[in-house]
């Protein structure tokens, strides 16, 4: 699930996003204005808590049983805050994922670039945060598929020439977080997008987590092989909002129910050369990027990457889980 956007950096303190193809390699006008389904590629670091193995493949702890059953969400929440061996390494309080991404590329689904940081001399980096687990279920081979809640993703756009300029910068890890929802050389910039992942769409009620689920991961914590991970995202805000709140996706499970953004990804453990981040991964999202009639606090707006980078963050964190 990934995002294709182009880049073009504002004289002025607020930076916006347009997109654009780069080449002609793929038959089209270098500077043609791109809308439509995206793929962006993000470089991503998170944190994320670790649960010990349950009894039996199939045992499962939290909210209810298969998503149903007497205990909420915030029951679940608890319950998994208790069973924890390791707590995300520079998390908040009640925060189980957390973690940064830079959008390296925004491509059109054919692979055609239409934002690059090279070429668009700007850096679009990603902060996700706030999201609580409240259900594990065992699977073979020391595997869970941990569901949770509350995750936020913001993409922050900087121009290179900026006096005010810093390069994004992964290597100081935990240190790096100075908020809950700031990081330096991530949060830096001019917010373009933000969001926050919504349940309804990964499952239905009685199946694992339920309806609630808004994001879901599958991890091995006893190896620490990696995994893979998934959620759903409605935009909020950001000077690019707009750009990306199309509604485009519709829930198979909540009738009438559309979000904006879906996000996939796979990760694998971090370089403890990296910082203290506990995994990785390099993979692309995908959404929908509509362009409106421009008006001049609107030029060039760059919902789609904006988007992308917000999907991509959320698949590391559904990873880490």
């Amino acid at each position: 699930m990934g995002l294709i956007a182009s880049m073009g950096i504002s004289p002025s303190a607020n930076a916006q996003l347009s997109l654009a193809y780069e080449d002609s390699t793929s038959g089209h006008t270098v500077g043609q204005a791109y809308t439509g389904p995206l793929r962006i590629n993000l470089q991503n670091f998170d944190m994320g808590a670790l649960y010990p193995s349950l009894s039996a493949t199939g045992a499962a702890a939290g909210y209810g049983v298969n998503g149903t059953g007497t205990q909420s969400v915030a029951g679940g929440i608890s319950t998994l805050n208790s069973l924890q061996t390791a707590a995300p390494t520079g998390g908040m309080p009640g925060e189980d994922s957390w973690g940064i991404a830079r959008i390296l590329t925004i491509t059109d689904l054919a692979g055609a670039v239409v934002w690059s940081e090279a070429a668009k001399n700007a850096q679009l980096t990603i902060m996700f945060y706030g999201e609580q687990d409240f259900y594990v279920n065992q699977l073979a081979n020391g595997f869970q598929e941990i569901d949770g809640t509350g995750l936020h993703v913001d993409i922050y756009l900087q121009s290179k020439t900026s006096p005010t300029y810093t390069a994004y910068d992964p290597l100081t890890g935990s240190s790096g977080r100075t908020a809950v929802d700031q990081y330096t050389s991530v949060t830096d910039g001019t917010k373009i997008l933000s969001s926050v992942a919504v349940g309804g769409f990964i499952h239905p009620n009685g199946t694992l987590g339920g309806s609630s689920t808004a994001f879901a991961s599958i991890f091995n914590s006893s190896s620490l092989t990696g995994g893979t991970g998934q959620a759903y995202l409605d935009v909020t805000g950001g000077t690019d909002g707009s750009k990306f709140d199309t509604n485009s996706i519709a829930s198979d499970f909540v009738p009438g129910l559309t979000t904006d953004l879906y996000a996939q990804f796979t990760t694998t453990i971090n370089d403890p050369a990296v910082g203290d981040w506990l995994v990785r991964s390099n993979d692309p999202l995908t959404g929908l990027f509509t362009t409106p009639v421009p008006e001049p606090s609107t030029y060039g707006l760059i919902g789609a990457g904006v988007l992308a980078a917000l999907i991509a963050v959320r698949r590391r964190r559904q990873n880490r889980a």
